[in-house]
């Protein structure tokens, strides 16, 4: 029993030596400082090596005061007089000791100069040279554009005044010096700024939508606005009657929400196309962007219920239309959708009253015109409302309704002679009943001055004729 005893007491003897003398190469540090800094500003130092954060770590940093660190780092030091420093470390980790070193060379802060050159010149032209003053050899100075974080070009000095070139990108510059390009001294900030502008040059203005606004019910032109430049307003242009001819509709001062209403185009009866420019506070005007054309929708009785045909739109890319319809008065529900190169559809509907239609097309990112909360996600058609099922949609034929479009009043002429007995209503669109009243003569006089604009329909039902005729209210 003695004898085991003494085994035991031995091998824990060996077992606390041993982690009291482990190898002496199993614990490894070092250092990381930049070689060189400038004085007063706070340089990076860091420890590299094996130790964990537990160890002891035991730095001098040769004068510097610490700005900030505690342990193995990493610290920020800042150092006020210039010369070679040398920080030390000693790490003791389970008896195990390793020692670092670094040198750094603090110099004196870079001077400050002024920055030259900037200024306009002429669209396509070559641009304007941007420099300095003055200089310090090997100091680097880096050029900055609009107070961006990234340098986009930098000079290494040459004691006297120095050239970044011939700069073309418009906006202002700024300019910081440090030591030199690998040093993590902090940049100082040169005096003056640049400025480059062009002349005669104005961005080009893009169509984001053009879609219907149900409130107007006419063609609403969305755009995002093109940024810098002075810019003045924006210009909409709307296909003549002549192909790729636009006229001048309106303008949108800049400031102004950028969206447009069309008042003088009808979105029930054609399709339009529009295009736009921005002018810039001299009276540069852009050229003409890419146009964008509405979808028409029209809707007639079919075989097997109704049928809708529409234009394609144009101006973006895009891959479904959806078809959206309410009865009367009823909510929207979305009913089908097919692949943008379809252009037709039939609704097999045979439920009596008026079916409403709109196609819509949902854009692959949301137009966002400032001023605004939320976006526009998609285009819209004009909404078209079918003959009631179970009436016969008249023509000119059989009977006349004029003006149309109208707006103050509308003529009904029914193609018979003498008298007649019956009654003529007229709904909206959402089969609301606006107007009801007794006929007894071939031709009735309605007041339409106080509808909404809209499409609407006049149902006539006589002894000697029942149909539906469709018109519009301007």
């Amino acid at each position: 029993m003695k004898k085991i005893f003494t085994i035991l007491v031995f091998l824990c003897i060996c077992c606390s030596v041993s982690r009291i003398y482990a190898a002496p190469d199993s614990l490894s540090c070092s250092i990381f400082v930049y070689p060189k800094a400038s004085v007063g500003c706070h340089i990076y130092v860091s420890y590299q090596g094996s130790a964990p954060s537990s160890a002891s770590y035991t730095w001098n940093f040769d004068g510097g005061t610490i700005i900030s660190g505690s342990g193995q780092g990493p610290y920020y030091i800042q150092w006020d007089t210039v010369g070679y420093k040398t920080v030390t470390l000693h790490v003791y980790y389970q008896g195990q000791d390793c020692y670092s070193h670094g040198t750094i060379h603090i110099v004196a802060a870079p001077e400050v100069f002024t920055m030259t050159g900037g200024g306009s010149y002429p669209y396509g032209g070559t641009g304007v040279p941007i420099g300095l003053s003055g200089s310090q050899f090997n100091y680097v100075y880096y050029l900055f554009l609009n107070n961006g974080t990234q340098s986009v070009a930098n000079v290494t000095g040459t004691g006297g005044p120095v050239s970044f070139g011939l700069i073309t990108t418009t906006g202002t510059y700024t300019c910081k010096g440090r030591v030199d390009s690998t040093s993590s001294s902090c940049m100082v900030n040169m005096n003056g700024n640049a400025v480059v502008s062009v002349t005669g040059y104005v961005p080009e203005q893009y169509i984001c939508m053009v879609t219907y606004d149900t409130t107007s019910h006419r063609n609403e032109v969305v755009w995002n606005k093109v940024t810098g430049y002075h810019l003045s307003h924006f210009n909409i242009y709307r296909q003549t009657y002549q192909e790729n001819v636009f006229d001048k509709i309106g303008q949108v001062p800049y400031s102004a929400f950028s969206t447009f209403i069309d008042t003088t185009a009808n979105p029930d009866i054609m399709a339009q196309k529009y295009e736009m420019t921005v002018t810039d506070s001299t009276g540069n005007e852009s050229v003409k962007s890419a146009y964008h054309k509405t979808v028409h929708l029209e809707v007639s009785p079919g075989t097997l219920g109704f049928n809708l045909i529409w234009n394609p739109y144009e101006g973006f890319t895009f891959l479904t239309y959806r078809i959206h319809r309410k009865f009367n008065g009823g909510p929207w529900q979305l009913i089908d959708s097919v692949a943008s190169d379809q252009i037709s559809y039939t609704d097999p509907y045979i439920t009596s009253g008026l079916a409403t239609y709109f196609i819509e097309v949902i854009r692959y990112s949301p137009c966002s015109p400032t001023l605004k909360s939320g976006n526009y996600e998609s285009v819209i058609s004009n909404s078209m409302t079918s003959a009631p099922l179970g009436f016969t949609e008249l023509h000119a034929l059989s009977v006349m309704a004029y003006p149309n479009p109208a707006r103050q009043k509308i003529n009904v002429l029914l193609p018979v002679s003498g008298s007649v007995s019956g009654t003529i209503e007229l709904y909206g669109i959402d089969g609301r009943k606006w107007i009801e009243r007794n006929i007894d003569d071939s031709k009735t006089i309605l007041d339409v001055s106080t509808l909404p604009y809209g499409m609407y329909f006049l149902k006539v039902i006589s002894k000697e004729i029942t149909g539906v005729v469709r018109f519009v209210k301007d």
